[in-house]
């Protein structure tokens, strides 16, 4: 004999509405990962912009260019 929920007040939950709330929770978490991203490459800029500025290029060290050995044959 199966049994029914006549003493349950709240009816048990469709299977459209579920599908709608996953759907619903998943387009809130992607538009969540697209703000954390944008945030993330917003900062990098940020940081970048302030290490250039701290740095600039015409006063940055120039490192040393080593001396080629000439072989002997190509000479």
């Amino acid at each position: 004999m199966p049994m029914t929920n006549k003493g349950n007040a709240a009816p048990a939950e469709t299977v459209q509405s579920k599908n709608a709330r996953r759907e619903a929770e998943i387009a809130l978490a992607m538009k969540e990962e697209v703000e954390r991203r944008a945030s993330a490459v917003k900062n990098m800029h940020r940081l970048r912009a302030l290490r250039l500025s701290q740095t600039p290029k015409a006063q940055a060290p120039i490192p040393q260019a080593k001396a080629r050995r000439v072989s002997k044959r190509s000479a």
